[in-house]
């Protein structure tokens, strides 16, 4: 019997409940949406609640392809006890004393330490398979079933808080597809001899979905089939795929299976022409039609859907924008969560410091867990850096200053990852800070495109890198030798099988280590060396230099294609001049952190995201009018410091002290001076117009888990506390 068409076919996210089984979650939609074709992926325990992504209609064809490799949880740990399930669900088997250490601050550098690889052994009650047969169901069944270790990841993991009365931590946990909390809880408590299992469980992320996405069971049983039209997936987005929109006259060569003409592809801020061998999604008047692949000069047919899933959103490029065609919120949350790392703070890794040759080359290193350290020599700091394990020493090395992490970066880390998984090596970057550019460029040197300090943080957030090794950029380590560098620095604590680099990199004294040199070097020393073709947009190639040429002239909007991303700048809100107070909208006056690219003065419209203060929930970014230059009074007069001041709408509250980062997306206007209060006044709120119909009128969810704090990372950049 033919199955009938579904009336609908779409991704959603759903907020689980506890007391539920993800089966319940899927059969409550049905009923729903009165759609028989439900599916979800990733399967959450009854107590748990949070993101759990489901398919309807045809969108159940994309559950295998999405790429939710990575989850996130908010978990908290009762200490003292074990259950039979690992979980409050179950029967208590066994108690233990929890030592008055592990209920204060010691607890931190504990969690900590989970970061790195496992064998981990699933729970009792599990739906793993063994033999055909539920783990949980045999268990209900009183029999006893030998699980198999598996290998599993723990990216990050951080206390958020401990409750010495309750006897409980609270923790935030970033890990591969297949791990169990329930585990981590069993095994560590069993480690530290207290014994442990999990109280609450709530899943913060899976892949790209995050809570911020969901939607409460209460919401679709009200809002039915139309909630799910107006709040579902977009399927290109979370598949990860460039979208292209078909013309009229291509449709029947798609339905077909024909090969059609490359075209242009679009993701995020970006158009450009698809990759050799790159899944393409086909749209059609927000539908996502098939996922096609590039194949020589043309798109072939890997996968189409008769029935088109719904949800795919335009999202307009930043140069596109106006308010006759404005930025939806979902848009919005799209656009600013379009950057490495930039839902995620900076990682809670191993590492230490650095010193070599003497003291004449220090920096500090950031490290994976995995990864194995010999001990130190006697006698010798155990903070600084010691050589990796034999075993575990073979790496493959990406050099460069990345500056602003833009696609060319991005594209050099993804080659240097690919070099090291063919090889069975690690991979390291190795970068350095201030940019080299500063120290050799004296008084003109160029300005950060992100903070150095960021950067190690956000390759880590974004790629799967063992390592970061951040050298401080020395007139003395300009002086030195390529040949020095890769074998008494590099080569002091690892073994480099291979250096990835871009096509025109210079290392070590006089630029002397270029390309051609480092593989004559290689040949001897016994690596080799890649030379990545600088990535190229609009005939030129992309480098740091050409995006502040763009900025200096106020083409954020330009800029932002060849990063990837919108640029923004961080900074903390100060007590400012008081002349925005009576326009009737909260004004941040920025103080920026030292040595970041700001744009040309002007004025803006962009996003401030906001940095949660104590007691929220909530990270929010806000529509704003971004002016950036120099105070100028309302006649000419004499003009003071560079500042940035934001014009916020929607924001309730406190500004002042809080950390932002301030986005921005198009330009708007020139400086310029005014004869009168009541001239600014009406430019101010013309501006403000154009902002609230362009980008809208009040703040969008980013997260809905507290974040790192940017007064941290203000206060890290200035070497206030430690990093």
């Amino acid at each position: 019997m033919a199955r009938r068409p579904s009336a609908f076919s779409a991704l959603i996210a759903v907020d689980k409940p506890a007391g539920m089984t993800s089966h319940d979650v899927v059969s409550r939609v049905r009923r729903a949406v009165g759609e028989r074709r439900v599916g979800h992926a990733g399967t959450l325990d009854p107590a748990a609640t949070g993101v759990l992504v489901v398919g309807i209609g045809q969108a159940t064809k994309l559950l295998g392809l999405l790429t939710l490799d990575r989850k996130g949880y908010r978990a908290t740990f009762q200490l003292g006890a074990e259950t039979t399930t690992d979980d409050a669900e179950g029967e208590v088997t066994r108690t233990a004393e929890v030592p008055d250490e592990l209920l204060d601050g010691r607890a931190h550098p504990i969690i900590a330490g989970l970061v790195g690889w496992h064998d981990q052994v699933p729970p009792q009650y599990s739906a793993v398979s063994v033999n055909g047969r539920r783990a949980y169901d045999a268990a209900r069944a009183g029999e006893e079933v030998e699980l198999a270790a598996r290998r599993i990841r723990i990216y990050d993991a951080s206390c958020c808080g401990v409750d010495p009365e309750a006897r409980t931590w609270e923790l935030d946990l970033d890990v591969s597809k297949g791990t169990y909390v329930r585990s981590i809880a069993r095994d560590l408590g069993r480690d530290l001899g207290c014994l442990a299992h999990v109280s609450e469980l709530t899943r913060t992320f899976a892949g790209p979905v995050t809570l911020a996405d969901c939607v409460s069971l209460a919401e679709l049983q009200a809002g039915g089939a139309d909630l799910v039209r107006e709040r579902c997936l977009d399927p290109a987005a979370v598949l990860g795929l460039a979208a292209r929109e078909l013309t009229l006259g291509e449709i029947s060569d798609v339905t077909n299976g024909r090969r059609i003409p490359l075209g242009t592809v679009r993701q995020g801020v970006v158009s450009r022409e698809p990759a050799q061998g790159e899944r393409v999604a086909l749209t059609l008047g927000g539908g996502l039609a098939g996922i096609w692949r590039r194949d020589g000069r043309h798109l072939v047919c890997e996968t189409n859907f008769p029935q088109a899933i719904e949800g795919v959103r335009d999202v307009p490029l930043p140069a596109e924008l106006s308010p006759e065609r404005p930025l939806a919120p979902r848009a919005a949350v799209a656009l600013l969560r379009d950057a490495p790392g930039c839902c995620g703070g900076p990682r809670s890794l191993g590492g230490g410091d650095v010193s070599l040759l003497g003291g004449e080359v220090t920096g500090w290193v950031s490290l994976q867990e995995h990864l194995a350290l010999e001990p130190p020599a006697p006698g010798n700091d155990p903070r600084l850096m010691r050589r990796f394990s034999a075993g575990s020493d073979r790496f493959v090395c990406a050099i460069g200053a990345f500056d602003g992490l833009h696609r060319g970066h991005r594209a050099l880390i993804a080659r240097a990852r690919a070099e090291a998984d063919a090889r069975g090596a690690h991979l390291m970057v190795v970068t350095f800070t201030p940019d080299p550019a500063r120290v050799l460029g004296g008084e003109g040197a160029p300005r950060d495109l992100l903070p150095a300090g960021e950067r190690p943080a956000l390759i880590q957030a974004s790629w799967d890198v063992d390592a970061v090794l951040v050298v401080d950029f020395t007139p003395q380590v300009a002086a030195l030798p390529y040949e020095r560098f890769v074998r008494e620095v590099l080569g002091a604590y690892c073994t480099v099988v291979s250096l990835v680099v871009g096509e025109d990199f210079c290392l070590g004294a006089g630029g002397a280590g270029t390309v051609a040199a480092l593989r004559a070097l290689g040949e001897k020393d016994g690596f080799d060396v890649t030379g990545v073709p600088l990535m190229r947009d609009g005939g030129a190639p992309i480098t740091a230099t050409r995006i502040r040429g763009l900025l200096a002239k106020g083409r954020v909007e330009e800029a932002a294609s060849l990063l990837g991303r919108c640029h923004r700048v961080f900074g903390v809100v100060e007590h400012g001049r008081g002349e925005g107070t009576g326009f009737g909208f909260p004004t941040a006056n920025v103080r920026v952190l030292d040595g970041l690219a700001l744009p040309a003065e002007g004025v803006y419209a962009g996003f401030v995201d906001v940095d949660m203060a104590p007691g929220e929930s909530e990270r929010r970014a806000y529509p704003a009018a971004i002016n950036v230059g120099k105070p100028r009074s309302f006649s000419p007069g004499e003009e003071g410091e560079q500042f940035l001041e934001a014009t916020l709408l929607g924001f309730e509250g406190d500004l002042y002290g809080r950390g932002v980062r301030v986005t921005f997306v198009r330009w708007l206007r020139a400086p310029r001076r005014f004869d009168s209060v009541e001239e600014l006044e009406r430019t101010v709120l013309s501006n403000v117009d154009w902002v609230r119909r362009t980008l809208g009128e009040k703040g969008v969810v980013l997260q809905r888990v507290p974040d790192f704090s940017l007064c941290e990372l203000v206060a890290r950049s200035r070497g206030e506390v430690a990093s």
